[in-house]
């Protein structure tokens, strides 16, 4: 996510209804919760890997489509510096 990596296995959503990231337009947050795709998960339900598969990829098409603003507005440099600066707090 935007926020960081989830391991969607780990007990402390099992009762999280919220979406895998707030404000992601994918099938799997526009339909399913942390708690439901948990479950899928852990029973080892395929469908819980496609739904995971599906947000996955369409967060790489979104970071793909704010790195291509960057070049077009020709601030790839602080884009990039933006990131990582965002993707260090929220691995703390």
């Amino acid at each position: 996510t935007a926020q960081g990596t989830l391991t969607i296995r780990n007990s402390i959503f099992k009762e999280d209804f919220a979406p895998i990231e707030e404000g992601c337009d994918c099938y799997a947050c526009q339909n399913f919760t942390r708690a439901y795709i948990r479950h899928l998960v852990n029973v080892d339900e395929i469908l819980g890997g496609k739904l995971l598969s599906i947000h996955n990829i369409r967060y790489l098409v979104r970071l793909t489509e704010q790195i291509k603003q960057a070049i077009y507005q020709d601030r790839l440099l602080d884009f990039r510096k933006e990131f990582y600066q965002n993707f260090k707090k929220s691995a703390k």
